[in-house]
């Protein structure tokens, strides 16, 4: 009987896609905390940039860049 041959390759095939998909779910989550990660330190940043900047009296940097 071929459609005992049918379901067995069609279940193989889609626990093989069912595998990819939990691989492929578990990386989609690497890079999104990675990407989180990466926010923050952007913010953390600007936050510390923001602070030097109004540290610096504006004119003194107009003259460094004469």
């Amino acid at each position: 009987p071929s459609s005992g041959n049918d379901y067995r390759a069609l279940r193989r095939k889609y626990l093989l896609l069912e595998e990819d998909s939990f691989g492929l779910g578990r990386d989609l989550k690497v890079v999104e905390d990675d990407i989180k990660a990466l926010e923050e330190e952007k913010l953390s940043l600007l936050d510390e940039l923001v602070v030097l900047e109004g540290l610096i009296d504006p004119l003194e940097v107009s003259k460094a860049s004469e």
